[in-house]
């Protein structure tokens, strides 16, 4: 299997655009070209890199990050006016801020419009708290799990996972998410390659996942007996 095709199957998607050019650049053209125009809608090469080395936030077990306080700070004010006033400084904050708070603005507004099911906007929001601050393994994790839970394209949302993955590859929750794109890229296109590394992922997913993660190993084990269905079928 070219190496192209191993970054493929391994749900490793920018690696395989980025070798595909190369290969391309170098004159293999038939199957480069082939991945190229598959990747193409999807601008991977305006896709955000990260700029500088981060500490990165460790999931709870509860399933909460830090960054995830000033969002319970905001759910729990009572008075209208007071809760209308914060929204509205979050929302300055996105327009004048430095870029780390703009990021950390639209990742609490994403949840924001979660919550009141207004999914297109959660993701935008997602998206843009990527883009301002790309060296946050948590802001592409939300942004990739919360597309494929709406049905986004693997493609799309696979590269925002695989660079959770890149930033903090023992965060069990970014394994377990990649496990589920792959399984949907399994059924979607019928490719066994697929189903193969969803169980290697998984089974990575249960190494990271620590004793105190109750809640995220059940939905760890709920993916496994699933794809042991599969394999059985």
């Amino acid at each position: 299997m070219l190496l192209m095709e191993k970054f493929f199957y391994d749900g490793q998607f920018l690696k395989c655009y980025e070798e595909a050019t190369r290969q391309l650049q170098e004159g293999n053209d038939a199957l480069a070209t082939q991945f190229l125009n598959l990747f193409k809608k999807y601008e991977y090469e305006n896709f955000p890199k990260p700029t500088e080395q981060h500490t990165q936030s460790i999931e709870r077990a509860n399933e909460s990050y830090e960054e995830n306080d000033e969002l319970e700070q905001l759910r729990s004010i009572k008075d209208e006016q007071e809760f209308a006033a914060k929204v509205k400084q979050l929302e300055n904050d996105a327009r004048t801020a430095d870029d780390k708070r703009k990021a950390q603005s639209f990742y609490v507004q994403g949840h924001l419009f979660l919550m009141a099911h207004q999914y297109d906007e959660s993701i935008h929001c997602f998206i843009e708290a990527v883009k301002h601050n790309p060296n946050k393994a948590l802001y592409y994790g939300i942004a990739g799990q919360t597309m494929n839970r709406f049905n986004w394209s693997p493609f799309e949302v696979m590269i925002y996972i695989e660079r959770a993955i890149d930033l903090d590859p023992e965060n069990a929750r970014w394994h377990w998410n990649k496990a589920l794109v792959l399984t949907r890229l399994y059924k979607d296109l019928n490719a066994e390659p697929f189903l193969e590394q969803a169980l290697v992922t998984i089974e990575k997913a249960i190494e990271t996942c620590r004793e105190d993660q109750a809640s995220l190993r059940n939905g760890i084990d709920s993916t496994l007996e699933n794809l042991k269905e599969y394999l059985f079928n």
